[in-house]
């Protein structure tokens, strides 16, 4: 087939996009396929085979500076272009942003063309993680405790913000953008002190902000191939926190595939991934974030519907130890979009 890929973007995760891109599009060209890669950061007259192209993520995110001066505004001309309209399929290896809030996803369903992951509306839904912890206990699913604050609260009266958070969550808390993936704008506070500092931080990059309580214990990781939960992972990064630098440098991670659980416990966590999966309306893959706590007791943190596809992503991962290789991981991947 002829397979348009994106990658890049204009989100703060625009770095690790391109190497997910990249692993996408060389692992389709060993398939066979004719690969077209497409930035909706450059403008249309750009679009080009950018095969010998070759990406690093450094230590830390682009700056907002950097984002800033990106523009994805003409992506709908872009997607207009003959040679994109001509692909047989279309592989978003994109995080973040127009790439994984839906908004790509509708033009393209709009457009008719076929791509992978969840539709529009799903996509839309998962990015938010509010509205993701809400339906999160309407399943009865595990989730630690939380309250959002929007930019205007913080504006109005930080001072009874402030107080909310502290006679709420002691003696430890998260503070995260509402819609940021790869812990991006994230700070986890082990006293209260640093609070204001750490919601003008999450609040450079959403005008909504998540302050949760912090679970102690171990870092497992759900991964879902269409309707089969793949085995679990369990991430034991060197900073303590699965931060920038952990997941997206080799070495600063180890990794337990499968995870070491008891067969009960895997079932739990897997059945509570499939059950957020569904409830969302996903399809085709996810990956769903747990924290074990000390007591043994599964916690849900969220679901990453286009999750990353690097040398250090968690579903090759996880798909190897199911006995999928890379390339019949996209394949499956692909056979899901076409179908729906």
């Amino acid at each position: 087939m002829k397979i348009a890929v994106y990658l890049g973007g204009t989100s703060m995760e625009r770095d690790v996009s391109l190497i997910t891109g990249q692993y996408i599009g060389e692992t389709l060209k060993d398939m066979g396929h004719d690969v077209l890669y497409i930035d909706p950061a450059l403008s249309p007259d750009q679009v080009e085979h950018q095969s010998d192209n070759n990406f690093n993520i450094d230590l830390e995110p682009p700056s907002l500076e950097e984002i800033k001066d990106l523009d994805h505004r003409h992506i709908f001309e872009l997607l207009l272009d003959g040679t994109v309209a001509s692909c047989d399929f279309h592989f978003i290896g994109l995080h973040g942003g127009i790439g994984e809030n839906g908004l790509l996803q509708g033009m393209m369903e709009h457009l008719g063309y076929k791509y992978n992951g969840p539709n529009a509306s799903s996509s839309s839904l998962a990015m938010d993680k509010h509205l993701t912890k809400q339906i999160m206990v309407a399943q009865g699913i595990p989730t630690a405790e939380w309250l959002i604050v929007t930019h205007f609260q913080w504006m109005k009266n930080p001072a009874k913000v402030l107080a909310t958070i502290q006679e709420k969550f002691i003696p430890k808390v998260v503070v995260k953008p509402n819609s940021q993936g790869s812990t991006i704008g994230l700070s986890i506070l082990g006293n209260l002190e640093d609070l204001e500092g750490a919601l003008d931080k999450a609040f450079e990059y959403d005008n909504k902000v998540m302050v949760e309580k912090y679970i102690p214990g171990r870092e497992i990781t759900a991964s879902i191939l269409g309707n089969e939960a793949l085995p679990l992972i369990e991430i034991q990064p060197q900073h303590g926190i699965y931060d920038y630098e952990c997941k997206y440098s080799e070495g600063m991670s180890q990794y337990k595939v499968p995870a070491q659980l008891d067969e009960p416990e895997t079932e739990e966590i897997q059945n509570h991934a499939i059950r957020l999966y569904r409830s969302i309306g996903a399809s085709g893959y996810s990956r769903v974030d747990f924290r074990v706590s000390e007591a043994g007791e599964p916690v849900c943190l969220e679901i990453n519907t286009l999750p990353g596809m690097t040398k250090t992503s968690l579903v090759p991962k996880a798909a190897k130890a199911a006995g999928f290789s890379g390339e019949e991981l996209l394949k499956e991947i692909i056979e899901y979009g076409k179908a729906e």
